[in-house]
């Protein structure tokens, strides 16, 4: 007779040792995954500025602008739960952030005090990016 291979007694011990892991009365220490905060993507609008959030692989993509007052975009990174844009080209420190409001909304805002008026350098006319943007709701499917 020819000799077995021990590989096939060594992957099932292997899997019994799984499986009796798996049944062993002990409370599992792992934890499932925290679940992703819903996402920021879509439109939203305050006064006539429109806000547009994309979600890409490597974080989200904001566009505001207003007919004539206002353009700005840029890269946000999801920290915690809202988003973040640095404004560290136009002012060292400086950040735009957006936060989730009632209702679907996103408050737009400088997150330093003494920043609050960096988000009117991307406007003329007394405008700012700040303020409190509605979710424009998404067209409905054609029946």
């Amino acid at each position: 007779m020819g000799r077995r291979s021990p590989a096939l007694p060594v992957a099932l011990f292997a899997l019994a040792g799984a499986l009796a892991g798996c049944e062993s009365g002990h409370p599992s220490t792992h934890t499932a995954p925290a679940a992703a905060p819903p996402g920021f993507a879509g439109e939203y609008i305050h006064n006539a500025k429109h806000l547009l959030i994309a979600h890409r692989t490597d974080g989200y993509w904001l566009h505001i602008e207003s007919k004539d007052s206002c353009e700005f975009e840029g890269p946000a990174l999801l920290i915690g739960e809202q988003l973040q844009v640095s404004l560290q080209d136009w002012k060292a420190g400086a950040l735009l952030t957006v936060r989730r409001a009632a209702k679907g909304s996103v408050d737009v805002l400088s997150e330093q005090e003494d920043d609050r008026f960096s988000l009117s350098y991307f406007c003329h006319g007394g405008e700012t990016l700040s303020g409190n943007y509605q979710r424009v709701p998404a067209p409905k499917a054609p029946r």
